[in-house]
């Protein structure tokens, strides 16, 4: 490699470690707040990647109904924060506004009314928007609202706020050592056709690190500091668990980018690129520490 090269991927890399730090003392200063504002800050989060996601689609002529997309990102927010502090306000006028609008037959009227207005694009605005359009719409919705909510649920659980760092550390533990060991140790490609940076030593090297970062989180942490003592087996099934969920994440997200023909869903964080490339992991692991919790734990 020339010396101009050297010091470019330098420069890169620097970039990414500056860029991932300030974003580190961000969510560090949040998990210290409320959990409601976590709510609101993950909400804020899947806005912004919502929107980058329905930006990249349209580069391969998707048109996505963004109005629609959004505002069901919103109302299920309202709903899912209105829903975990309903007890701390009753007796208020807050609380009959809530019991009044998300009730669960007004719920399922949403829902209705969601999959009317999307499907009606076709009858009244069929040269503006197709099936796909509809189709790639509510993937939007799937793939990023309703995947992130889950590390709010998992903050709204008993000892949620420890829960939830486990959540993080399990899913960017695989990326940064997927990362480093696939650019020091990888030759071998794993999914060429879908991320050609992608080696078979990384992928080795994300699950491995993800093993040995939860567990010893676990036993340092949770189970010493923590009222919640959970068996040492757990963090270790959870460590493979999310090493390997955190990448067919960032897979998922790289194959979607590959469809489009982009590099990053954004420019938002420098050396990272979009918000979605940040949490395109997460979205994946939050749901699965979710369930292994509910499951086998509590």
């Amino acid at each position: 490699m020339s010396g101009i090269g050297s010091e470019s991927d330098g420069d890169f890399l620097r970039t990414r470690i500056i860029s991932g730090t300030i974003a580190a003392i961000i969510l560090f200063v949040i998990m210290q707040l409320p959990p409601f504002m976590l709510g609101v800050a993950v909400f804020i989060v899947s806005s912004i990647a919502l929107y980058e996601f329905y930006q990249c689609v349209r580069r391969e002529n998707y048109n996505p109904i963004r109005t629609i997309g959004f505002f069901t990102s919103t109302v299920y927010f309202l709903y899912l924060i209105g829903s975990a502090y309903i007890d701390e306000i009753s007796g208020t006028f807050l609380n009959d506004l809530y019991r009044t609008f998300f009730r669960q037959d007004i719920i399922y009227l949403f829902i209705y009314i969601v999959i009317v207005c999307l499907l009606l694009q076709l009858v009244f605005r069929h040269r503006r928007f197709n099936l796909k359009d509809v189709a790639v719409t509510l993937l939007g919705i799937a793939y990023i609202p309703f995947l992130i909510s889950f590390i709010f649920l998992v903050r709204l659980m008993e000892n949620g706020y420890e829960l939830s760092w486990l959540v993080i550390i399990a899913t960017f533990s695989t990326d940064i050592f997927a990362y480093f060991t696939g650019k020091f140790f990888g030759k071998r490609k794993l999914v060429p056709d879908i991320s050609p940076n992608k080696t078979v030593a990384g992928g080795i090297g994300g699950i491995a690190g993800s093993i040995v970062c939860t567990t010893l989180f676990g036993i340092l942490y949770m189970n010493t500091f923590s009222a919640l003592i959970i068996e040492i087996y757990h963090y270790m099934i959870l460590g493979v668990l999310c090493g390997i969920i955190a990448q067919l994440g960032d897979w998922a997200a790289s194959a979607i980018k590959r469809n489009v023909g982009i590099k990053d869903f954004g420019h938002i964080m420098p050396g990272h690129g979009g918000l979605l490339d940040r949490i395109d992991s997460l979205l994946f692991v939050a749901p699965a520490v979710y369930f292994y919790i509910k499951f086998f734990i509590f």
